[in-house]
């Protein structure tokens, strides 16, 4: 009876969790690279941690905290012609060695780059002018398209690409490039340059539809792609399209560029059973944030939003837009945001364990450089889904993964520590 009892329990604990599923690192079983299985294992996960309300305060206290998200909604009819020559002429990029093409960046060329910022030419006050993007665009530190690397053979990590912003979103344009190619903007978390042929100039009480609109979809897909005049248009999670009627089908507004660079719109109809979007934002829970981040699992790593995906700290953003929280872009700024943070830096792994375990699943774990969403623990050990670039094995290689994964946080770093020993800080959003 004993060796029965024995036997049934091994089973039962092979069933919740088969040998191999454990292996540390990256884990392909498929209960664990499943938003269900971690749905169902958070009891709390449908409780609303913030509501609609709450939601736009929190946002508040991410403008307070954060400088890179201003109340666009509420930007200064001018701002100081010296402060934005400061930011725009802030070329330390420029300092490092950088090759295009595979051939090392000329000094020459940097002096162009420089010069095309057109930073003299800012006058003492600056009148923002209102933009609505039109197509998903390469948001750049400089105004050039053309891919700068560290490297003379990578292709994967532009040093001048920031981010991406996706059709419909407002901005504010600031400035203009000596060749008119590019304009530096202000979105709603971020700035730089922008191909002048992604945006489209309007009115303020158009500008605004876009902006705040009362009634929208949000994308809570990976992408969706629209057909908007004769182009194919993809809108990235997160998105809003102003909702102008909602019947038997929905009715959006989607924004296009005049030859003149001034805004029109198309009114299109978008089926109501297309599970790729939702009326309104999502309600703020725990499983809805890990049922959209894992709508990118397994899809590449996208540097800045390239490869039509999301780096680590776009797969939070991107996820959290979803239930209408508006997160800084860049990890470093995500970790010292609003919101609850527990500082690990110095701490034991005992003693970061016992924090982690503890979180909301969805919160972020940030490491110098690196971040993950947290999906919940097996047997004390946290999972994190996360968009990956590379790790060191037990051999001390350097091994390439380049898409978006579950792991645990044995992962190792190229310093030699786990992502665990390098956690300096998990944050919960509310």
């Amino acid at each position: 009876m004993l060796y029965r009892f024995i036997c049934a329990c091994i089973f039962s604990m092979l069933l919740a969790f088969p040998l191999g599923a454990a292996a540390s690192g990256i884990t392909n079983y498929d209960k664990l690279v499943s938003a269900d299985f971690w749905c169902q294992k958070n009891p709390q996960g449908n409780q609303v941690i913030l509501d609609a309300q709450e939601v736009q305060v929190f946002n508040e206290k991410v403008r307070h905290a954060s400088s890179s998200v201003p109340d666009l909604l509420n930007y200064p009819a001018s701002i100081s012609g010296s402060n934005l020559k400061a930011k725009i002429m802030n070329y330390t990029i420029l300092e490092d060695e950088l090759y295009l093409h595979g051939n090392k960046v000329s000094e020459n060329y940097k002096k162009i780059l420089r010069s095309q910022t057109n930073a003299n030419s800012i006058p003492a006050k600056v009148v923002p002018r209102y933009g609505v993007i039109v197509r998903r665009s390469s948001l750049r530190n400089l105004p050039t398209g053309e891919g700068l690397f560290y490297y003379a053979g990578d292709t994967d990590f532009d040093a001048l690409q920031e981010t991406e912003l996706d059709p419909g979103e407002p901005v504010v344009v600031l400035h203009q490039s000596a060749n008119k190619f590019f304009y530096y903007i202000q979105s709603l978390n971020y700035s730089g340059w922008i191909s002048t042929f992604n945006i489209a100039f309007t009115d303020a009480k158009t500008w605004r539809q876009f902006a705040d609109p009362e009634e929208f979809l949000v994308v809570t897909d990976s992408n969706l792609t629209l057909k908007i005049g004769s182009e194919q248009v993809v809108y990235q999670q997160g998105s809003k399209l102003p909702l102008l009627r909602s019947s038997e089908v929905y009715q959006v507004l989607t924004p296009m560029r005049k030859k003149d660079g001034t805004l029109m719109t198309e009114k299109l109809f978008i089926k109501k059973d297309n599970t790729a979007v939702h009326e309104g934002y999502l309600p703020y829970t725990s499983n809805n944030i890990i049922r959209s981040a894992f709508k990118f699992y397994g899809m590449p790593y996208g540097w800045g939003g390239m490869k039509k995906s999301v780096d680590c700290s776009s797969l939070l953003f991107n996820a959290y837009r979803t239930v209408g929280i508006t997160l800084p872009r860049n990890a470093d700024e995500q970790e010292t945001t609003a919101g609850v943070i527990h500082s690990l830096d110095g701490q034991t792994d005992g003693q970061k364990l016992a924090v982690i375990n503890q979180l909301i699943p969805g919160s972020g774990l940030y490491m110098d450089g690196h971040c993950l969403m947290y999906l919940g623990n097996i047997n004390n050990e946290p999972y994190g889904l996360h968009a990956l670039g590379s790790y060191v094995n037990a051999k001390g290689e350097r091994v390439v993964t380049m898409k978006v994964v579950v792991s645990d946080l044995t992962l190792r770093r190229g310093t030699g520590e786990s992502f665990l020993e390098s956690l300096t800080s998990a944050v919960e959003f509310k």
